[in-house]
């Protein structure tokens, strides 16, 4: 192999491996999320999507090992006779020539290598670019704080708490009895989410507008079909790491710590027009 692509791969590696070491299902989906972030932009502004690349290849988010093996079976025996896993886990583990690294730990790195292969190098060496800035940009900062008080610049104040809107567009079955103006909490929030046709998370003025263009109607979701599909919108607070996010994986990673929200529309769908402020899955 490549030694220049083998270092993108070691790279990737050792940033992703501390995010992944605990978990035991759908880790395949995870990497590829994590590695392609939100989007990656290429010319023409064609935005690459961690789910197309998952939809494309039935990659799942409860997936087992297993089951993320057999995505690219023959990829992994090619890659086998041509990379050492052992190189990368010495560096990342501190592994010597005298220790082993455990079959858990080998599946991990034969998963990341495999999202590697599939979103590409061109989106793993921006993969590493973008955290090797944030890393020196963390480092600036503690530097920073490192300096005597009277020399020290300002802190910028944390920012502020943000009340957003996620707008969803679901099947009614999906509902679970839900009520305007009801709290909702986060494991209803992420099941909604995982079976959106569309989504939209911005600021409630923004909703406001968005929610104008919509042919909403007052048929009563308890007596329609199951598949009908219905408007949700629900307001966090301290939902500004959620804003705008163009990614479903993202979007319920960076819930809030409080994980609740409270309903603010419910409402069926007569067509599909105004929806084109949405992310479509």
């Amino acid at each position: 192999m490549n030694q220049n692509l083998k270092n993108i791969y070691n790279d990737v590696l050792r940033e992703v491996y501390p995010q992944i070491a605990n978990d035991r299902l759908g880790v395949l989906y995870k990497v590829i999320h994590i590695i392609l972030e939100e989007k990656v932009i290429f010319e023409q502004e064609e935005q690459i999507k961690a789910e197309f690349f998952c939809n494309l290849f039935s990659i799942k988010n409860n997936a087992t090992f297993l089951e993320d093996k057999k995505v690219f079976e023959g990829l992994i025996m090619n890659a086998r006779d041509q990379f050492n896993p052992k190189e990368v886990f010495k560096s990342i583990l501190g592994i010597n020539e005298n220790n082993r690294f455990n079959e858990r730990q080998s599946e991990l790195l034969w998963i990341v290598l495999i999202a590697c292969f599939i979103v590409g190098t061109f989106v793993c060496i921006q993969f590493i670019k973008r955290r090797k800035s944030k890393g020196r940009e963390n480092q600036d900062r503690n530097v920073q704080y490192s300096e005597p008080i009277a020399l020290q610049q300002p802190v910028a104040s944390p920012p502020q708490s943000l009340l957003v809107a996620l707008c969803l567009v679901v099947p009614a079955h999906v509902l679970n009895k839900l009520k305007e103006q009801y709290p909702i909490d986060a494991n209803e929030i992420e099941n909604l989410i995982d079976n959106a046709s569309y989504f939209l998370c911005t600021k409630v003025a923004d909703a406001e507008l968005v929610q104008q263009r919509l042919d909403l109607t007052d048929e009563n979701i308890l007596t329609v079909g199951e598949r009908r599909e219905v408007y949700v919108r629900i307001d966090i607070r301290d939902g500004q790491e959620m804003l705008d996010k163009t990614v479903p994986y993202i979007l319920k990673r960076n819930l809030p710590s409080h994980r609740q929200g409270v309903v603010k529309q419910l409402a069926c769908l007569g067509d599909l027009s105004g929806l084109e402020a949405f992310n479509r899955i």
